[in-house]
C-alpha cells in the first residue's frame, strides 16, 4: 500500500465541525490594532468589537439594529449548533463583519494581525469544502453565500451587473420556498435575454421554445395565475427551478455557438 505524504493525511483529516470551531475562536480572538490620528492613541479589539465601535452605526445592513449582539440574536447564531444551515448563517455573518473592516479601515489607521489573516484564510478553506462562494454586493455593503454553480457563474460573467446579481442570488439558501422573490429574479434574467430566446439556434430551437413557453405559462411575464392554479407551491417552485436552469442553458448555447464558430475558423486557417 502506497504511503500518503503528510499533506494528503492532513487533507483527509479535515473535519467541518472542528474547523468551524477554529473559525469561531479566531473571530472572537483575532485582534485589530486601531490608531486614532487625532489623539495618536492606539487601541485594539477583536473584529466585532472594532466594527461595533467604529463602523456599525453607519452600516447600511444594520437596519434598525443597535448592536452586533442584536443581529446575532435575530439570526439565532449559536456556537453550539453545527448543522449546515447554522454554519452557513454564522459564516455569512462573520464575512459581513470582516468585509466592513476590509472596506472601511485601511492601513496604517488599522493594522490587521496574523490571526485576522488566518481567520480569513480558514473561512476561505471551509467554504471551498462546503462548495460555497461569496457574492459581494458593494453598493449594499453586504456579502451573501451561494452554492458554487459553474453554469450560473459563466452566464453571470457575460450579463449586466443587475442580471448577474439576480442569476447568482437565485441560488441563495434563504430563497427556498420564496416564490415571489424567485419569480422576480427569473423575470430580470428573462428580460435581459428575451431577444436571444426569440431567435432559435439550429439544433437547439426546441430548448428556446420550451423556455419561452414556461416563461409565458408560469406567471413570470404575464399575469396568468389561473393556468397554474392546480399546482401547489412545491410543484410551482420545482418548475421555477427548471426554468432557471433552462434560461442558463439557452444563454450558454448562444455563447458556445460563437466559441464553436471561432474555433472552426481557426482550424480552417491551419489547413
Amino acid at each position: 500500500m502506497e504511503r500518503k505524504n503528510i499533506f494528503e493525511i492532513l487533507n483527509d483529516k479535515y473535519d467541518v465541525k472542528e474547523e468551524i470551531g477554529k473559525i469561531d475562536f479566531l473571530f472572537n480572538n483575532a485582534l485589530l490594532i486601531v490608531h486614532n490620528n487625532l489623539t495618536f492613541q492606539q487601541n485594539q479589539g477583536n473584529v466585532e468589537a472594532v466594527v461595533q465601535d467604529m463602523l456599525f452605526y453607519n452600516w447600511k445592513q444594520r437596519r434598525a439594529c443597535l448592536s452586533c449582539e442584536e443581529i446575532r440574536e435575530k439570526l439565532r447564531i449559536d456556537l453550539t449548533k453545527n448543522e449546515p444551515n447554522d454554519i452557513l448563517t454564522r459564516l455569512e455573518y462573520y464575512l459581513n463583519i470582516i468585509n466592513l473592516v476590509n472596506t472601511k479601515l485601511t492601513y496604517p489607521s488599522c493594522q490587521k494581525t496574523q490571526q485576522f489573516a488566518m481567520l480569513e484564510k480558514n473561512i476561505e478553506i471551509l467554504l471551498d469544502h462546503l462548495n460555497y462562494e461569496c457574492l459581494s454586493i458593494k453598493e449594499d455593503e453586504k456579502i451573501v453565500l451561494i452554492p458554487k454553480n459553474p453554469a450560473a457563474t459563466s452566464v453571470a460573467e457575460i450579463s449586466t451587473k443587475e442580471t448577474a446579481i439576480a442569476i447568482l442570488m437565485y441560488n441563495h439558501s434563504t430563497l427556498k420556498g420564496n416564490l415571489s422573490q424567485k419569480q422576480n429574479l427569473l423575470l430580470k434574467i428573462y428580460l435581459e435575454y428575451e431577444k436571444l430566446l426569440k431567435k432559435g439556434i439550429e439544433g437547439f430551437s426546441d430548448y428556446f421554445d420550451k423556455t419561452r413557453g414556461l416563461v409565458n405559462k408560469l406567471n413570470i411575464k404575464h399575469n396568468n395565475k389561473k393556468e397554474i392554479e392546480n399546482l401547489d407551491n412545491k410543484q410551482l417552485e420545482e418548475w421555477y427551478d427548471e426554468l432557471y436552469q433552462l434560461l442558463l442553458f439557452c444563454v450558454l448555447i448562444k455563447d458556445n455557438v460563437k466559441r464553436k464558430n471561432k474555433a472552426e475558423e481557426f482550424l480552417k486557417s491551419l489547413k
